[in-house]
């Protein structure tokens, strides 16, 4: 098995800490930072197909890394960074078929680092923060069809910055910060019974951990350690969905937070980051979490970290980021044959 790197046409604007959505046959990317810090109104579409990008009408609301989702004809964003570096309570909503957007009510709270899963045709929000640094426990369903939040169970830990994953009809919630302090908790959303239980946390207690699922198993990996001057983490750790436990793994080859990461061939891949010598990193390597062995690949073309990724069929996108000539609007495509 081999993995290959394609580099695709790159993106109209360079930016950090914009949200990637694959929706229907094309990959989103929304808002972002420019080289200044700045949010941005960007709104970019690259037909997958075709292999082109397309700017369309910018948000009405400049932010970096909202919340988003994809549903039948309409995109919608939620929260995020804005201009002042304050959260927000904006949600805004594109229509596909007439290409423009619209103000929705807004969310009641100023929050960043919201988490976001679709199913059934509803997204699901959960976590954030706001101004004050309090993490919020809330957990809303949004109906696209008819604008209609409804309010559901609270999370069972506050928090933001959370990775969530729809497996098997549950959202696992995992990691996130209360404030600057990251927390180890993992829960689950049983949508039978439409409450949250704890399941056991995470092993090891880092900020930018990164996280994947393959639908058995989820990875946690790398990140940085507390206190932080002990630098950058090669933890990798597997939770077992069936067993419902964690296996500390064997350590990942090279120390690192805030990189890609994703799944392909049933393998776990994290790819560029942030290394301990504080330039973004090429290195990619490769989990095979059946067998506790890593596998180093082919380099990243040019090298990434805070950047938007995403999985496309069997594929790892990368757009964006930090490189290290600064901003980056190259996109690369990770594939293996």
């Amino acid at each position: 098995m081999s993995y290959k790197w394609e580099t695709l046409k790159p993106m109209p604007s360079k930016r950090v800490f914009a949200s990637p959505l694959v929706h229907e046959d094309n990959l989103y990317i929304i808002g972002g930072c420019d080289e200044k810090g700045v949010p941005l109104d960007c709104f970019e579409m690259f037909n997958l197909k075709q292999k082109k990008w397309h700017r369309l009408q910018n948000m009405p609301t400049k932010r970096a890394a909202p919340a988003i989702a994809g549903i039948g004809n309409k995109i919608v964003a939620v929260g995020g960074v804005s201009e002042s570096q304050n959260p927000l309570e904006a949600i805004e909503i594109f229509d596909l078929t007439e290409k423009k957007w619209t103000v929705a009510d807004p969310l009641g709270e100023k929050l960043l680092g919201i988490s976001c899963v679709i199913r059934e045709n509803k997204a699901y929000f959960m976590g954030g923060m706001a101004a004050d640094t309090t993490p919020s426990d809330m957990l809303v369903e949004l109906d696209l069809e008819t604008n209609k939040w409804q309010k559901l169970a609270p999370l069972l830990t506050a928090r933001y910055a959370t990775f969530a994953f729809l497996i098997q009809d549950k959202i696992y919630l995992l990691g996130g910060r209360q404030g600057k302090i990251p927390t180890t908790a993992f829960e689950v959303y049983d949508f039978s019974t439409k409450k949250w239980s704890k399941l056991p946390d995470i092993p090891s207690k880092r900020v930018f951990a990164m996280y994947a699922t393959n639908g058995q198993q989820i990875l946690s990996v790398g990140g940085l350690l507390q206190p932080a001057s002990q630098g950058f983490s090669d933890a990798c750790e597997v939770f077992n969905i069936e067993k419902g436990e964690w296996t500390v793994s064997k350590p990942m080859p090279t120390k690192r937070g805030d990189f890609a990461v994703g799944v392909i061939g049933g393998k776990f891949v994290c790819a560029g980051g942030l290394g301990n010598d504080g330039k973004p990193l090429k290195a990619v390597e490769v989990f095979d979490a059946d067998t506790n062995n890593w596998t180093t690949v082919t380099e990243m073309p040019s090298s990434h970290c805070s950047c938007s990724y995403t999985m496309v069929g069997n594929r790892l996108f990368v757009c964006g980021g930090l490189s290290s000539r600064g901003p980056s609007n190259a996109m690369e495509a990770l594939d293996f044959s």
